[in-house]
C-alpha cells in the first residue's frame, strides 16, 4: 500500500489565481494556516503555524509559477526539518478547456498509515476552505 493521499478538484478560478491562493501568505492565511512565514520561491524556507497545532517547519521544493508547487514539511510541530519525519506535498495547477484550473494535490512519503489518515481528512477539510476562499462552492473534492 502506498501511503499518499491525493485530491483534485475542478475550479472556475484561472491557474494564476489559484497559485496566488496556494502561495501567498495573506492568501494562505485566509484559508490554510492561522500564520505563515516563508520565502515563496524555490528553496525558500519558514513555518506554517496553528495556535493549537503549532509551528510546523517547511521548505520549498519546487516553484513554477502557476503550474507546479512542492513543499517538504514537518511532522512534527516545533522541530527542524532534519529533526522529525517530513511530507512532501505537490500541487500541479492545470488550465481547463474553456478557462479554469485543475489542481491536484499529492502528499507522499508518510511512515504510517494513521499519519496518511489523518492528513487525508485534514486535506478534505483544508481544500474545502481553499474552495470558500474562491468563492466557489459548488467544486467537489475528489
Amino acid at each position: 500500500m502506498t501511503l499518499e493521499v491525493e485530491k483534485t478538484i475542478h475550479l472556475d478560478a484561472s491557474p494564476e489565481r489559484v497559485w496566488r491562493a496556494i502561495t501567498e501568505a495573506d492568501e494562505l492565511t485566509a484559508w490554510f494556516p492561522e500564520s505563515i512565514e516563508w520565502e515563496a520561491r524555490q528553496g525558500g524556507e519558514g513555518w506554517l503555524g496553528w495556535q493549537s497545532h503549532g509551528r510546523f517547519a517547511a521548505r520549498i521544493e519546487a516553484f513554477e509559477p502557476p503550474r507546479f508547487l512542492a513543499w517538504r514539511w514537518a511532522r512534527e510541530p516545533d522541530t527542524s526539518l532534519d529533526e522529525t519525519d517530513t511530507t512532501l506535498v505537490e500541487w500541479t495547477l492545470t488550465p481547463r478547456d474553456g478557462g479554469g484550473t485543475t489542481l491536484h494535490l499529492r502528499e507522499s512519503g508518510f511512515v504510517a498509515e494513521s499519519y496518511r489518515d489523518e492528513n487525508d481528512a485534514g486535506w478534505d477539510h483544508e481544500l474545502g476552505e481553499l474552495v470558500e476562499h474562491l468563492g466557489e462552492p459548488e467544486a467537489a473534492i475528489a
